[in-house]
């Protein structure tokens, strides 16, 4: 790996018990790294070439709902969310839920900011409700 390559490797700190904040480093415009958060063409890209988009309302208010397919093609774990917050290509705030796990809702937001031949994307995410979870 060459040293251009391990610097745009993700860095993963946990600033609390209940938050984890991804950061990365991509070669390429700004808006092109926002809109794969918000184009669904470029979610199965994103995610995994057997992700569906089954809504996508990118919109404050709007939701989403993304479908991971299995290997004979029917519906394996499905993800939902509602966007808060949307300012291209700087930030974008949703929440995200599994599921498989209802009531489990963490609230990511997504930061975009530019340098000169590079652009930098961070995610957070805080676990907003969990029932049954308490804090240590």
């Amino acid at each position: 790996m060459t040293e251009q390559q391990q610097a745009r490797k993700a860095t993963v700190t946990t600033p609390s018990d209940w938050e984890i904040h991804i950061e990365r480093e991509f070669d390429a415009p700004r808006d092109l790294v926002f809109a794969t958060f918000t184009d669904p063409a470029l979610i199965p890209e994103w995610w995994d070439p057997t992700t569906v988009v089954d809504e996508m309302v990118v919109r404050p208010g709007g939701s989403s709902r993304f479908v991971i397919l299995g290997e004979d093609g029917t519906e394996e774990t499905a993800f939902r969310g509602t966007y808060r917050e949307i300012a291209p290509p700087e930030r974008l705030v949703q929440t995200f839920e599994w599921e498989g796990l209802p009531g489990h809702v963490h609230v990511e937001t997504a930061r975009g900011s530019a340098r000169f031949s590079s652009s930098t994307a961070s995610r957070t995410a805080t676990v907003s409700s969990a029932p049954g979870w308490r804090r240590a």
